[in-house]
């Protein structure tokens, strides 16, 4: 499969369209007049026979609402702004493995800490003792 440079060249979008077009303008000049007339009114017939068909879509009534007169002044605003009332999440089920996991890092945590503190006091009471053990020069 060849792949042309053109395809990628997008300063003209509807070059393809526009190509076809010409294409097709060409054979319709290259066909008898008597033809032409019969292969256009036959098209067209084709063309309003789809547009009649029912394809889904329904026409949008047109309503015209009456706006009071504007004077020109500032737009006036609600002094509060609108409260968006969003749902509430619903906490999902979490198994007990995982709540146990969780309760034990909490609890390894709390351990260090109260060890850290502690460790903190030892050393504070050793550097008492030895402040009133060793006599002073």
């Amino acid at each position: 499969m060849e792949i042309k440079p053109s395809q990628f060249d997008m300063t003209n979008p509807f070059a393809p369209l526009q190509q076809r077009i010409n294409q097709v303008e060409t054979v319709l000049r290259q066909i008898p007049a008597a033809q032409r007339e019969a292969l256009l009114a036959e098209r067209l017939a084709t063309i309003s026979a789809r547009q009649s068909s029912p394809t889904g879509e329904h026409p949008v009534p047109m309503v015209t609402v009456k706006v009071a007169e504007w004077n020109g002044g500032p737009v006036t605003r609600n002094k509060m702004p609108t409260t968006t009332l969003r749902p509430r999440r619903d906490a999902r089920y979490i198994p007990w493995q995982w709540r146990s996991f969780v309760a034990c890092i909490r609890l390894i945590r709390i351990l260090r800490k109260s060890a850290k503190k502690q460790m903190k006091q030892f050393k504070q009471l050793q550097r008492q003792m030895i402040r009133r053990v060793l006599p002073r020069q």
